[in-house]
């Protein structure tokens, strides 16, 4: 169905006026008197947390576990076991596994093969791709400078290799928000461009009722239907419809409606492509031809022939920088693509997401986990369908923690609270900078929030999940929630210390 199209708004944050240190332990955001006694006592902490939880009133569904690295043993458990939806906590997960099974120097790749004769390829130029997250249109260029490079001026035919995934493009729960056209759901392929989204740009014409213009990114794979006009002023107005070419997907339909107002410099939309295997195809026909090598503006899907000669190739950045889009982004389509990629070298050809969910669970039994009431149904914990307890999650982030190949790259892949990514305006005002080291989660009925909370030294460092379940309309006291009781843990680890 069209729908508008808008801006997200920016987040507000709230001034903080805290002097000193003093002030910062006594004025955390509290809402009930707390039981008295010494912040590092491990039982007044369980109280103050019990406390917490009782005066936010945000019911039955909140699993909290807090476990001691050193000695593997519980700080604090409120319905530690309980299975809950974790949200973009899932993302911890994948990442860990990933990292376990293929290891932080693991790298995805991308290549161009063909048979070269004088200065064509004949009998096609085959984009043969192995999950790059990362894969832009900028690298399709750098290939295309290879082969400009070997003399090729010519290209009979551009095809597509998506073989090392299957043919399911949606990872498994994101059918559950059909309409959704943001690239949060994009689609996932062995190739994927762009991280399968594409840019929509629109500005006004030269006057009022002269139609307004649009511009996309690889063209030839749309269909556009231009109904915008340009008005002498008012807001901006565009309504998208998008979906796939009749009963193919080799184009997109695109059709516009709407008003631009002139005096605008004009304003772009970012949306998931409908094929990304197309998409890849016509990303890479641009650039071809932007560096004048003759080739038609038409993509198939085909394997790459045996014997095929590698002309150009890719190599990503290597897994354990890519996964810092999880930890500190939360990027949902990074975790797709990497629980394939996983099932793909890890299970066998092709890559399928149901495949790596399971080789995930195996994973973490093998780490002594009790998976009998964990369920995995994707990799990035988006829509419904993921049960994991908060005691599976301390668990995890505990053996990554013993785990010297894999620590240092997962510590430096989460978000550092009041610094970057998804917590870069939280925890701000803490005993000391930089110790709380988490991956946030959040969906209209679920808040979460799980990672390390780090001591004054080593053995006093901590893992702990926070799960709020059934919190629909009540995202700021969850939120607050979960920042209060990672402040008491932080108080408990450092009140030794002074």
């Amino acid at each position: 169905m069209p729908r508008h199209l808008y801006r997200k708004p920016r987040t507000l944050t709230l001034p903080t006026l805290w002097t000193i240190l003093f002030a910062v332990l006594l004025t955390l955001p509290v809402r009930a008197e707390l039981p008295p006694g010494d912040i590092g006592s491990q039982a007044v902490l369980q109280g103050r947390i019990e406390a917490r939880i009782a005066e936010a009133g945000l019911g039955d569904a909140i699993g909290i576990s807090v476990l001691n690295l050193q000695s593997g043993r519980s700080i604090v458990g409120h319905n530690a076991t309980l299975p809950l939806n974790p949200a973009s906590n899932m993302k911890l997960i994948t990442a860990a596994v990933a990292m376990l099974e293929l290891g932080p120097d693991f790298q995805m790749r991308t290549g161009l093969y063909g048979r070269q004769t004088g200065d064509a390829i004949e009998g096609g130029l085959y984009i043969r791709g192995f999950g790059d997250p990362d894969l832009r249109s900028a690298d399709l260029i750098a290939m295309a400078q290879e082969l400009v490079a070997r003399g090729i001026r010519k290209v009979d035919q551009v095809l597509v290799d998506g073989s090392y995934f299957d043919d399911q493009i949606l990872p498994p729960a994101f059918d559950q928000q059909p309409d959704e056209v943001s690239p949060f759901r994009a689609a996932i392929a062995a190739v994927s461009v762009n991280r399968s989204a594409y840019t929509m740009r629109v500005r006004p014409g030269a006057s009022a009722g002269d139609a307004a213009r649009v511009a996309v990114d690889a063209e030839g794979y749309f269909e556009i239907s231009n109904r915008m006009t340009t008005s002498d002023g008012g807001p901006l107005n565009v309504i998208a419809a998008q979906g796939a070419q009749g009963d193919k997907d080799d184009k997109m339909s695109l059709r516009l409606s709407g008003k631009v107002p002139l005096g605008i410099a004009g304003a772009s939309y970012t949306r998931r492509v409908e094929s990304p295997l197309h998409y890849s195809g016509h990303v890479l026909v641009e650039a071809l031809k932007a560096l004048r090598i003759q080739v038609p503006r038409t993509v198939k899907i085909l394997p790459t022939p045996r014997g095929a000669a590698l002309l150009a190739s890719r190599r990503s950045a290597p897994l354990g920088q890519l996964l810092s889009a999880l930890g500190k982004n939360s990027d949902n389509f990074v975790a797709e693509m990497t629980l394939k990629v996983l099932a793909a070298e890890k299970v066998g050809l092709p890559g399928r997401s149901e495949a790596g969910a399971k080789h995930v669970l195996e994973v973490l039994g093998k780490l002594g986990l009790p998976i009998a009431n964990i369920q995995i149904k994707n990799g990035s914990g988006l829509f419904e369908g993921n049960r994991v307890a908060a005691s599976h999650l301390t668990k995890l982030l505990a053996a990554v923690h013993a785990d010297p190949s894999i620590y240092s790259d997962y510590l430096a892949h989460l978000a550092v609270g009041g610094v970057d990514g998804t917590l870069s305006r939280r925890f701000k005002q803490l005993p000391a900078p930089r110790i709380v080291r988490a991956k946030t989660g959040t969906l209209a009925d679920v808040i979460a929030l799980s990672g390390y909370v780090l001591g004054p030294t080593s053995e006093r460092t901590v893992a702990f999940s926070i799960l709020l379940n059934g919190v629909r309309g009540k995202h700021h006291a969850a939120r607050s929630l979960a920042d209060e009781i990672v402040g008491d843990i932080a108080l408990h680890l450092h009140a030794k210390a002074k």
